[in-house]
């Protein structure tokens, strides 16, 4: 089972996305993902629907695991692409003074 995989509109965009959007997306993905694993960790919850605006899925208490590493692939992606969109006044070159 592919829980918004990497393939999913709003992760990969096209051409027309800016980074910015693409990040925004992402985050709104990383949200959902975080409240179906809070969800799915209350005693009694069974399945939870994730709902990012463009598509539902329902995941289950057998899809956790597969839930948090996919929440930790994403974070990963925000991270880097936080990252290249960084100004350039963020980055730093040392030249030595000699």
């Amino acid at each position: 089972m592919a829980v918004l995989d990497d393939n999913h509109p709003a992760i990969t965009g096209s051409a027309a996305h800016s980074w910015q959007d693409i990040i925004i997306n992402s985050k709104i993905i990383l949200f959902e993902l975080d409240k179906a694993i809070i969800a799915l960790m209350q005693e009694g919850i069974r399945g939870f629907t994730l709902n990012t605006g463009m598509t539902t899925q329902t995941v289950t208490n057998q899809d956790l695991p597969i839930l948090i590493q996919r929440r930790d692939d994403l974070l990963e992606q925000i991270k880097k692409l936080e990252s290249f969109n960084a100004p350039p006044a963020m980055k730093t070159k040392v030249v030595p003074a000699w």
